[in-house]
């Protein structure tokens, strides 16, 4: 599938989880090594930003626990 190369609604929908990631964990998608692809993908298959968020918290505390 091919994407824009810029979309003003995905800078904000991931402006939103960078903001529930930092509230969280301190840091960003980016910085916490999450892919882009995945990121991109929910967006464009209409996931919400609360949505995906939930679960790569999920994960993210799954990691965590297990270490």
């Amino acid at each position: 599938m091919t994407y824009p190369l810029f979309d003003c609604g995905y800078t904000l929908w991931i402006a939103d989880l960078d903001t529930r990631l930092m509230d969280r964990f301190g840091q960003s998608a980016k910085m916490l090594g999450i892919d882009s692809r995945l990121l991109r993908d929910g967006y464009y298959r209409g996931a919400s930003a609360a949505s995906l968020y939930d679960q790569l918290r999920a994960g993210l505390e799954q990691d965590d626990n297990a270490a």
